[in-house]
């Protein structure tokens, strides 16, 4: 496999990845928030003047809605102008590299946990929090068909 091309700078994009990666991290948090939601309506069904109940509810639709929202935006905001300018990315047998302007990274295929395919990309991802979005606008139809066939012989 060799593919070559130049994938312009998307904010919208970014957020997408980010929302991905913290979406695969937040199932315990709305897990809490959902029981949070809960245990603070029984509080105020047995005391409606209970403020830790309002708390509880609050705190829960908290961690339910808000902290990926707010993860996200944070996310965005500390990026680096680095990553600004776009980059060229080169995907081969053996490496996946992006080239930015002012920086440089490499993965090895071989440390590749698995590849999560969405209608707007797939991430490849090395560990639990660490992906390299391969955008499908940025790839003609015949590199997509080559990347697909190569990420389907990826060892499960």
């Amino acid at each position: 496999m060799q593919i070559s091309t130049s994938v312009p700078y998307d904010e919208e994009r970014l957020r997408r990845t980010l929302r991905f990666l913290a979406n695969r991290h937040m199932k315990t948090s709305r897990v809490l928030g959902a029981v949070l939601l809960v245990l603070g309506i029984v509080v105020i069904a047995v005391d409606p003047t209970s403020i830790p109940g309002y708390g509880f509810i609050a705190g829960g639709l908290a961690l339910m809605f808000a902290v990926v929202p707010i993860m996200v935006a944070s996310g965005v905001r500390l990026q680096s102008e680095v990553i600004k300018q776009g980059y060229h990315l080169s995907l081969t047998d053996e490496w996946a590299q992006i080239t930015y302007p002012l920086a440089e990274t490499r993965y090895r295929w071989q440390g590749l946990n698995q590849v999560i395919e969405t209608p707007d990309a797939w991430y490849a991802m090395f560990g639990r929090a660490q992906a390299l979005t391969i955008p499908k606008q940025a790839l003609t139809p015949a590199q997509r068909a080559e990347f697909t066939a190569f990420t389907a012989n990826l060892p499960k």
